[in-house]
């Protein structure tokens, strides 16, 4: 009985599909989301602290 699957492997479809291009462009992208993201983490960071700050004032008052 032939087996028709031992000659599509997981390996010889990924590596016709990503190349080095591909995953060149995507650590480019996610380098230049970083610069981003980390501002905007910080500030949500922030505010809540902000807030838990302002209603802990407010509720020892």
């Amino acid at each position: 009985m032939l087996n028709i699957f031992n000659a599509i492997t997981a390996e010889s479809v990924l590596s016709s599909v990503i190349t080095s291009q591909v995953v060149s462009g995507v650590l480019d992208e996610v380098v230049a989301l970083v610069p981003v993201v980390i501002p905007t983490a910080i500030g949500f960071i922030a505010i809540r602290k902000g807030i838990a700050f302002v209603l802990g004032m407010l509720r020892s008052a």
